[in-house]
This record gives structure tokens, C-alpha cells and sequence, in this order.
């Protein structure tokens, strides 16, 4: 049956959690057909298990999604399915592109390095391609989940990991995937759930990943170990019943970049080590730094980034 936990998916997918149906790749990208991963291994994996499936990598999961999905009507135990999808991801490769997979794979097990970053590929039309397709597949999964009988009492949650690179486009924001600017951490983020979410509804409420984990650990009516706090804040009481949400302050980093939201207010540290101030409601594109006309207030979001990188390990260099 379906009951339990399934993960289909990039970085989850060697091993998984005791109780936890696991399939995928352990790493972020690999070549949609060979299978192989960023270091030249193979690696499509049921568990801890190699799994030989060399047809489109989209395809695959897309179908072993939609098989869990149907099994679960099977059951009257609730079940939760983690599919993270590559797709739109490098290399540019859509569903029957096998001649250009061939040449990547080539030069793969040649021992080139770097195959898969594919800067010698794609184009706009190719990323469209590839975006359409994973609209169709995300698509097959919410239809079978309708044939099921569960979608009504489903929460379904989609997002981004990051903000787009090369083909994608994210005017009006700046900057993109590894950036800590609007245009690298401002994710598409849609919530469906008919028996207790109205549709049509929009909101401009700033969230960050680690809010979703709290959120569906209370509405899966799960609490954290209290020796091992949750970074993030719950959103089911703003979903479900409008509550405002709390103060709080969203913190990132990546590779020498910082920034930490504090309501309108967006402090943020690049490359160049010079501390800024972005009044995001009215700056999305991050233009006007007020940092010189707001230095208490830059100091005070200084100082709240630096308590809780305190509490982190090093970031990894490199």
C-alpha cells in the first residue's frame, strides 16, 4: 500500500529514512537518459539499490509518482509523497533529445569534467521545452491523484528551489541562482488543498523554506523534538483560519553572501563585503540602497544575521 512516506527525488534518494520508500538520484543534476551524475557515476537508485531505467529521467519518476499516488486510494492511511523533479535543470536536454544525451555521455565517460553544467547547449527554446514538460508531468500526478478519490482532502505544495540561471528570465528582480538578491531566492510557491484552502486566493507574505517543514509537521499533527528546535514558523494558522503571522526575521547565506529579512526590510551582504538596506514592497528590484539613511537600523539586522550564523556550522568553501 501507499501508507508511509515516499521519496522521489534528487539528494534524498541514498538511503532513506527507516520506513521511507526512496528512488532517485543523490545528487541535484544527471544526464536525463545515462543516468550519470555530476562525478561520472551512475546514479538512478530504489533505495540504497541501483536501478537500471535508461529512458527519460522525468518520465521515470513522473510514473513512479503516479503509481504511489494510485496506491494510496488503496489505503485509508494518510501517506506522504516528496517528489522533486530536475526538470528545468541543466543539461538542456527535453524528452527524445537521445542524440545530444549520446554526445554528453561520451564525453562523460571519457572523464571530462564538468559535462553536465552543458555550456555548449540549450537555448530558450529548449528550456521552454523542458519547463512545458514538467507542467505535463506535475499535470499527470494531480490527475491521478483526482482518479484516486483523495484529492479533495490532498494538500498538494510546489516550489522552487532557487531562482533561475542562463535561460530564465527574472525581471523585474535582480540576480539569479546562487545569488541571495530577489531574483535567486524569489520562488514560485502554489498551496492546494480543496477541503480547507478557498482557491483564487494570492499573498504577498514573505516565507522561507524552513516555514513549510513547521508547517506540515502541525497540520501531519506531529510535533519537533524541543531538544532539536525548528528554524521556521508555521503557516497553518494564516492558512487555515487568516491569523497574522508572527515577527520573525528569514535568514540566508551562500557562498560569501548574506541577507536577513525583517519585515519590509531586507539587509543584505555580497561579494564585495559592503553592507546594504532594501525596502523590498517598495524596491523588489533592489536598486535603492538605503543603507547611508538607515545605519541603526542596518546594525541592528547585522547583528541578528551574525547571532544566528553563530549558531551554524562553517559554511563549506569552495
Amino acid at each position: 500500500s501507499a501508507s508511509g512516506t515516499a521519496a522521489i527525488c534528487p539528494t534524498t534518494a541514498r538511503p532513506g529514512p527507516a520506513g521511507t520508500n526512496s528512488s532517485g538520484t543523490s545528487a541535484g543534476a544527471l544526464e536525463y537518459y545515462s543516468k550519470l551524475g555530476l562525478t561520472g557515476e551512475y546514479d538512478l537508485y530504489e533505495g540504497e539499490v541501483a536501478h537500471k531505467d535508461l529512458r527519460y529521467y522525468t518520465r521515470v519518476i513522473t510514473e513512479k509518482a503516479v503509481d504511489y499516488v494510485g496506491r494510496g486510494a488503496d489505503d485509508d492511511k494518510p501517506w506522504l509523497l516528496n517528489l522533486n523533479f530536475t526538470t528545468p535543470h541543466w543539461p538542456w536536454l527535453a524528452d527524445g533529445d537521445e542524440e545530444e544525451s549520446a554526445r554528453l555521455t561520451a564525453r562523460i565517460k571519457a572523464g571530462e569534467k564538468g559535462v553536465l553544467n552543458h555550456l555548449d547547449g540549450g537555448s530558450l527554446a529548449k528550456y521552454k521545452e523542458m519547463v512545458e514538460d514538467l507542467d505535463r508531468s506535475v499535470g499527470e500526478v494531480l490527475a491521478a491523484l483526482r482518479r484516486s478519490g483523495q484529492e479533495r482532502d490532498t494538500l498538494v505544495f510546489f516550489a522552487s528551489d532557487n531562482g533561475g540561471e542562463r535561460w530564465s528570465y527574472q525581471w523585474p528582480l535582480t540576480g539569479a541562482k546562487f545569488s541571495l538578491h530577489e531574483g535567486g531566492i524569489r520562488v514560485p510557491t502554489i498551496v492546494r488543498w480543496p477541503a480547507r484552502l478557498a482557491p483564487g486566493q494570492v499573498s504577498h507574505e514573505p516565507v522561507f523554506t524552513p516555514d513549510w517543514t513547521a508547517t506540515l509537521l502541525e497540520l501531519g499533527g506531529a510535533r519537533p523534538d524541543p531538544a532539536h528546535p525548528l528554524d521556521g514558523t508555521s503557516l497553518a494558522p494564516y492558512l487555515l483560519h487568516g491569523e497574522r503571522l508572527p515577527e520573525r526575521e528569514l535568514f540566508w547565506r551562500v557562498r560569501g553572501e548574506r541577507a536577513l529579512r525583517s519585515g519590509e526590510w531586507k539587509y543584505y551582504r555580497g561579494q564585495n563585503g559592503k553592507d546594504q538596506l532594501f525596502n523590498i514592497p517598495a524596491d523588489p528590484r533592489e536598486q535603492a540602497d538605503r543603507a547611508g539613511a538607515e545605519k541603526e537600523l542596518v546594525a541592528r539586522l547585522r547583528t541578528a544575521w551574525e547571532k544566528v550564523d553563530a549558531t551554524l556550522l562553517p559554511y563549506p568553501e569552495g
